[in-house]
């Protein structure tokens, strides 16, 4: 199912809420958003422009739909997000 601009909202709420009380990022995105795949990984890892970016982390876009998994800037083609958090 491809993500939302709602759901966006809610994921970068959460991450900000994580962040602030310590709980482990990935385990708690996971926890309440278990439709959506995540990954985590550092923003120096990772190339070209993310979907949206705050001063902790980039979110890029993440298309399961073929054999090989890739990065999209279509949010209606998207089902699930990189997590790049920014040292």
């Amino acid at each position: 199912m491809p993500l939302n601009e709602s759901q966006i909202n809610a994921i970068e709420a959460s991450i900000q809420e994580f962040q602030a009380t310590g709980e482990a990022l990935i385990p708690g995105l996971r926890g309440k958003f278990p439709d959506i795949v995540f990954v985590r990984c550092d923003a120096s890892d990772m190339d070209g422009k993310p979907y949206r970016t705050s001063s902790r982390v980039q979110l890029y876009l993440l298309d399961r739909s073929e054999v090989c998994i890739r990065l999209t800037d279509r949010l209606e083609s998207a089902d699930g997000v990189i997590v790049a958090e920014v040292e």
